[in-house]
């Protein structure tokens, strides 16, 4: 029997078998990628982009093994391989970051297929092992040389842009490494003294291409009117989706949040705005971005739709947490049990709990705040406390409860899932 003959008929199997379990490996290489490759462990939104990515790019090799795996020259990174290679140029991720995960892909992609091998009747399998490394491989320098050129020319064109300027001399500010603060203002266009507060903003998911930025533009200029913010706001693209902005304020003021609610309010489509607090001088412009983009982290791990605006205060607990959710997870685990599960009853449950120990422990206050019946906060409470095994009138459990149900609501399947 030819090494073609082996080829044309064991690689192909081989891809088959991959194929029916394409999902469970997508997300364990993204796990998995996460975990090794520090520098791409970002947001919600940007581990969207990496299953994405991992999943179009299993796909297309399972196709291309299916065909046979020789004609190297039809293959094309999939759109989402180079939607994620663009947003991390723009993001200043490094390509070899991205080509790291690469090899992790491969690397485990064999792992998973080799064994398969043993499953083939008719066939060679040291020969069909020869063909699956060199096609698999084929396929990734393809795929990497193809990502590759597109971060490059996104890179360049992200730096050379208005927006990458601005990204440069903003850095330079929060460095604080002995930056000419006149000339600073001058190429940001906004002035460094008074009192600033930072917001991170992006657009909800129905908002696609080429309309982001006219949202994000639209919507912090409804917020500089209704803050009446001195000047114009400084606006600083963190990718194609994200923004961050500050605002002078003319005064120092509490009401910075229901300010924001309602600026976005009447707009036609969503916009989310993590807020920093408000502080004066340039150690206040650092201070307030440092807390907008702790509560975007925050929000955007979470995967939840609300609340669309959110402040520094409301989740500045939650935000000391959420710097290692490893150790949030598990906290979360060992105080709830079966109650930190990621499915609706167990997110209903934790929900009217939080509730009903918010409002000290009324069930009339908690079925008054969740517009329901008394008796169906009472049956819902003590559900959620069998469920969790807890005693809520331990204080010491009590206090644990309340401080893992604040990282379940604000951190959503970051924590649960």
């Amino acid at each position: 029997m030819s090494e073609p003959d082996e080829h044309d008929r064991g690689v192909p199997q081989i891809a088959r078998l991959m194929s029916a379990g394409r999902e469970q490996l997508t997300a364990e290489l993204v796990a998995q990628t996460l975990d090794s490759v520090v520098a791409l462990d970002h947001d919600e939104r940007m581990r969207g982009l990496l299953e994405a990515s991992i999943d179009e790019n299993l796909m297309a090799a399972v196709n291309f093994l299916e065909r046979g795996g020789d004609v190297i020259d039809e293959v094309t990174a999939p759109s989402a391989a180079l939607t994620y290679a663009r947003t991390l140029a723009q993001r200043d991720v490094p390509l070899s970051a991205l080509i790291r995960a690469y090899r992790i892909g491969h690397s485990r992609f064999l792992d998973e297929a080799m064994p398969l091998i043993a499953t083939l009747d008719g066939v060679d399998p040291l020969r069909v092992s020869a063909a699956l490394v060199r096609s698999s491989a084929a396929y990734i320098d393809r795929v990497c040389d193809q990502v590759g050129a597109v971060y490059e020319v996104e890179r360049d064109r992200w730096v050379s842009s208005r927006s990458g300027l601005r990204q440069q001399w903003l850095a330079a500010v929060l460095d604080g490494q002995g930056t000419d603060v006149r000339q600073a203002e001058k190429h940001l266009d906004y002035t460094l003294d008074g009192i600033h507060v930072a917001m991170t903003l992006w657009p909800g998911g129905e908002v696609t291409g080429l309309d982001v930025p006219r949202v994000l533009e639209e919507a912090c200029e409804a917020i500089h009117r209704r803050l009446a913010a001195r000047g114009r706001p400084l606006v600083v693209p963190h990718d194609e989706r994200e923004v961050s902005a500050w605002f002078r304020l003319p005064r120092a003021r509490d009401d910075i949040a229901a300010l924001v609610a309602e600026a976005l309010e009447d707009s036609d489509v969503t916009v989310f705005a993590a807020l920093g607090a408000p502080a004066p001088g340039i150690d206040g412009f650092r201070g307030s971005l440092a807390q907008s983009a702790k509560v975007a982290h925050i929000r955007l791990a979470s995967g939840r739709e609300t609340p669309q605006v959110t402040s520094f205060d409301d989740v500045e607990a939650v935000a000391m947490m959420a710097s290692d959710l490893p150790a949030a997870r598990r906290l979360v685990t060992r105080v709830l049990g079966r109650l930190a599960g990621p499915d609706p009853r167990s997110e209903m449950l934790r929900a009217t709990l939080r509730e009903f120990l918010a409002r000290r422990g009324s069930f009339a206050a908690t079925a008054e705040a969740q517009t329901m019946h008394r008796n169906t906060v009472q049956y819902r409470v003590q559900q959620a406390a069998e469920v969790a095994a807890t005693d809520l009138h331990d204080p010491r459990q009590a206090a644990e409860v309340v401080v893992a149900l604040e990282l379940c609501w604000w951190l959503g399947r970051a924590v649960t899932g």
